[in-house]
Parts: structure tokens; sequence; C-alpha cells
């Protein structure tokens, strides 16, 4: 739940289009962990998306231990959906990365 809530707080990070709002943050990839991505920055936040699309999974096989360490600009996007028990949560979703020089 903490993931999820600084999710929404690196959200305000530039925003471009891709048909609905992304944002973009720098962050050091972390590993597949309970069916996550989890990238930290420098300042100790974890941020954890919960699904990529096809195009960058294909791509970046995130589910190896091979990109683990590296740095990345990560562009994702956040939409709410409705859980089991009917409540608002919000699911961040990477629609594209790039490895900086």
């Amino acid at each position: 739940m903490k993931s999820l809530l600084i999710v929404l707080f690196v959200a305000v990070s530039s925003l471009t289009s891709y048909g609905q709002d992304t944002s973009t943050i720098n962050g050091t990839y972390e590993g597949y962990i309970d069916g996550v991505y989890a990238f930290s920055d420098g300042e100790g936040y974890t941020t954890e998306f919960t699904n990529i699309t096809d195009d960058v999974a294909n791509e970046f096989d995130l589910t190896s231990e091979k990109f683990v360490g590296k740095q990345f600009i990560i562009t994702f996007t956040v939409d709410s959906e409705l859980d089991e028990d009917d409540e608002e949560i919000q699911v961040s979703t990477i629609v594209k990365l790039l490895m900086p020089i």
C-alpha cells in the first residue's frame, strides 16, 4: 500500500502524451518481486509497477536478473481500478523504458 502512495506522489513528474497522461521518473531497477517491477530512486524511495506493455517487455526482460542494478528512465501511466472488495486502487503500467548513456 505504501508503494502505491509513492507512485501517486512521484506521478507529479513531467507529463507527455500517449493518449492518456504519463509521468516519467529515474530509477534503479531492483527486480521483479512478488509480481511487481520495483525501482528505487536516489533517496531510497521504491516505486512499484504492476503492469508493463508488451513492447517494453519484448525489449527488456525485467523478470530476469539481467537488469537488476541498472539505471532507467521510466515512463508510466496510473489508472484507477476496483479490486475484489470494490475498493479503488491505483494500477501503474510501464509504457516506455530508456537506459541513459
